[in-house]
């Protein structure tokens, strides 16, 4: 489901639309550069997909990607390890995040993808269980979609 979250605007649009985690690169990061596993740009768009997808606290946004074993989902991500950002990752970016900034490019990589004329846009994110245990694993989907005339803006599932 993070590649759908990454990717909302491809082929529905323009197709100089940079995904989220492209986007997001010119965040400022608040660390210091030594010890960094993960860049800003990733565990910004890591987060938003978490979110997108229910998470509403750092732990739940840690756990999200803990369930997210897939390395297609980590690399769409931008996460080159095996392991995702913990909590304590996630408290120092978010803490010392100029919020601003992020606000700004999140905003200007909406309305690149058309979110900056239907007014509002619904971000609707689910897991579907799968059936008979492991046999036939569960899906994410995302979907955005405009508030005032309910137009879906992108859509995307994935295992």
């Amino acid at each position: 489901m993070a590649s759908a979250c990454i990717g909302l605007g491809e082929g529905t649009h323009d197709a100089a639309i940079p995904s989220l985690l492209e986007a997001l690169a010119p965040v400022p990061d608040p660390r210091h550069p030594r010890g960094c596993r993960y860049s800003v740009a990733t565990i910004l768009t890591f987060a938003v997909c978490a979110m997108v997808s229910g998470a509403r606290s750092l732990y739940a946004i840690a756990q999200w990607g803990r369930d997210q074993g897939s390395a297609e989902i980590r690399g769409a991500l931008g996460i080159t390890r095996a392991t995702t950002p913990s909590v304590a990752t996630l408290f120092r970016v978010f803490r010392d995040l100029d919020r601003d900034a992020f606000e700004g490019v999140l905003a200007e990589w909406a309305r690149a993808q058309g979110a900056g004329s239907p007014g509002a846009v619904v971000l609707d994110g689910k897991h579907l269980r799968g059936i008979h245990g492991e046999q036939i694993p569960g899906v994410h989907l995302v979907a955005a979609c405009a508030h005032r005339d309910g137009q879906v803006l992108g859509q995307k599932g994935g295992r």
